[in-house]
């Protein structure tokens, strides 16, 4: 598959391998593994041979994540055999994702939340890698609406034993190419209020169980449907204020809002779901069956499925929301790639 030009979510395979050369004459900035197993190699079940590679990510869930890695990985034997990093930035995420790639790492394990598995799977994605690098999923962020997608469980002790140990399954992700922005996702892509509610949990210290709920209601009162033109494989299907409209594999955002009750993860399919023109008291009727998923019949919701979608705002949008991240907003084009990841920990 041939790679676009990515924008912080992966880099294009040329600057992976600019990274990796200016990496290669240095070792990963690594973090605390067992004593003495720095590179050991990983026994996986019937005894093949991997080397695993844990990223962490130490701003997620609230800049927690570093002390839950240490924590969890003295509960878990396969985690003292693999080699463990916590990346300053985006771009050192990149470059040790690319590098482990090239040193021929067989697993690389995304501890964190959504944002950080997107990081880690468009950098394989972008280095060509997603059929010979399996990905491993640990929630240890906010929002955890991916894990809930691939069936990964919620306790980090099991999700990483499952992460490192797991026989891979084959997973959809999706390629968007676009005029402000380009870059791969495995949950979804959304226009219109998605990227608001981003913003707006973003601004929150010390962000809770609640924080999507509370951002969700802040940016109600700010934002007004805007237009919106929605092609799916080639048809025009939509065009007219829009609430929000989701490209979606996995099943839920917003941790936890049932936004495509019926996607998969594996159908070669993206769910495409669009909230026309609906705003105030009736908006926030309808917001509990967003997290119920009975939101599909009502009205103005429409939705179908399709493998190739393109969303034009046809007025300036607020950001896009694409795993939880916020890309700039403009004319783009997604399109599924089926199978194109293998993803341990989620159930076959």
């Amino acid at each position: 598959m041939a790679a676009p030009a990515l924008s912080r979510a992966g880099a294009t395979a040329a600057q992976c391998g600019a990274a990796h050369r200016r990496l290669a004459s240095r070792p990963l900035a690594r973090g605390t593994g067992a004593p003495g197993h720095g590179r050991d190699q990983l026994v996986a079940p019937g005894g093949a041979v991997s080397r695993a590679l844990v990223l962490v990510n130490p701003a997620a869930g609230g800049g927690r994540a570093w002390g839950l890695w240490e924590r969890v990985r003295r509960a878990v034997p396969a985690a003292q055999r693999a080699e463990a990093v916590r990346p300053a930035d985006r771009a050192a995420s990149r470059a040790a994702v690319a590098e482990a790639v090239a040193s021929g790492f067989q697993r690389i394990v995304a501890f964190g939340g959504d944002g950080t598995a997107h990081l880690v799977a468009g950098a394989l994605l972008a280095a060509g890698a997603g059929d010979g690098v399996v990905l491993g999923v640990v929630p240890a962020g906010t929002g955890s609406d991916l894990a809930r997608a691939l069936g990964i469980p919620r306790r980090l002790s099991v999700a990483l034993h499952r992460a490192l140990t797991g026989p891979p399954v084959r997973v959809d992700a999706g390629r968007c190419q676009g005029e402000r922005a380009s870059f791969f996702f495995l949950n979804e892509a959304s226009a219109g209020i998605a990227g608001m509610v981003d913003e707006a949990v973003n601004a929150i210290p010390n962000r809770g169980t609640s924080a999507f709920l509370v951002a969700t209601l802040r940016a109600i009162r700010r934002y007004r449907p805007l237009p919106v033109r929605v092609e799916v494989d080639g048809e025009g299907w939509h065009e007219g204020p829009t609430f929000l409209a989701t490209v979606a594999n996995g099943t839920t955002f917003g941790k936890g809002m049932r936004i495509a009750p019926r996607a998969r993860v594996d159908d070669g399919l993206f769910d495409v779901i669009v909230v026309g023109d609906v705003r105030g008291a009736e908006l926030l009727r309808r917001l509990p069956q967003v997290y119920l998923g009975t939101h599909l019949s009502a009205r103005p919701v429409r939705f179908r499925r399709g493998r190739v979608v393109r969303l034009e705002p046809l007025a300036p949008l607020p950001p896009f929301d694409v795993d939880g991240e916020t890309y700039p907003s403009g004319p783009a084009t997604l399109e599924v790639l089926p199978g194109a990841l293998r993803v341990a920990g989620a159930p076959a």
